[in-house]
């Protein structure tokens, strides 16, 4: 699976029903989800800490942020 993200509770859940063998994160420094849980079951996780998606998100908070903290659940 291939996210932009770190994967919220309902993906990382469907990772591990379907058995995904790797999960691969565009950034996970905007939001960290179930990947400690993912790895816990034997998926591997690879975060690419992309910098111009880490700054596409930081801009997109910043703008707004009643949207992100509606999606994310803050």
């Amino acid at each position: 699976m291939y996210t932009t993200l770190s994967p919220c509770e309902m993906c990382t859940g469907a990772a591990v029903l379907y058995k995904l063998a790797r999960v691969v994160v565009g950034e996970n420094k905007t939001f960290l989800g179930g990947e400690e849980y993912l790895k816990q079951r034997g998926i591997e996780v690879i975060a690419l800490e992309n910098q111009e998606g880490q700054d596409m998100m930081r801009a997109f908070i910043e703008r707004k942020p009643e949207i992100w903290h509606e999606d994310i659940g803050v």
